[in-house]
C-alpha cells in the first residue's frame, strides 16, 4: 500500500503454497482492499497486471468459477468506500507488487511490513515514484 503520492504505507507477503496465479492474485487483491478498508481508507486505487482479473472485477466479463468468493469479497469490501478504482498496469510497471509475490513463495506464514527493511524492494518503490519502471519491449 502506498498513499496519494506513492509514500509507502505497508507491505505484505504470504505463501499461497500450489494454487493458480489467478487465485494467489485474486487472493493478494482481496487481502490488500481488506487492510486498506480496516486501515481506514476510503479512496482506493488497485492496479494489477493480470487483466483476467482485472476484468470480472470490473464487470467487464464474468467471474471465473475459480475466483467467484474471492470477487465478492473484494465487492463487498468496496462497498465501503467512496471510491474504488481498479486498473490494469503492464508488468513492467508493477514490479513491487510482484517482488513480494515471488517473495511470498519462500515463507512459512504472512509477513507484514510496516517499514522498508530490504533494499532491493526499497530500490523498487523508489524507481517506481520516479517513473523508471522497465520499458514494455515489443517484437
Amino acid at each position: 500500500m502506498r498513499n496519494w503520492d506513492g509514500q509507502f504505507i505497508q507491505a505484505l507477503a504470504f505463501n499461497l503454497g500450489a494454487s493458480s496465479v489467478l487465485v494467489a492474485e485474486a487472493t493478494a487483491m482481496r487481502n490488500g482492499i481488506k487492510v486498506a478498508v480496516q486501515s481506514g481508507f476510503t479512496n482506493i486505487q488497485i492496479e494489477n497486471d493480470n487483466s483476467i482479473l482485472i476484468q470480472p472485477v470490473q464487470g467487464h466479463i464474468e467471474t471465473p468459477w475459480k475466483i467467484h468468493v474471492l470477487l465478492q469479497d473484494i465487492h463487498c469490501y468496496s462497498q465501503s468506500c467512496n471510491c474504488v478504482i481498479v486498473q490494469h498496469t503492464f508488468r513492467e510497471g508493477n514490479r513491487a507488487a510482484n517482488w513480494l509475490a515471488k517473495l511470498g513463495l519462500t515463507l512459512k506464514s504472512t509477513v507484514v511490513w510496516h517499514q522498508i527493511s530490504n533494499t532491493a524492494f526499497h530500490c523498487i518503490l523508489i524507481e517506481d515514484n520516479l517513473g523508471l519502471t522497465l520499458e514494455r519491449r515489443t517484437t
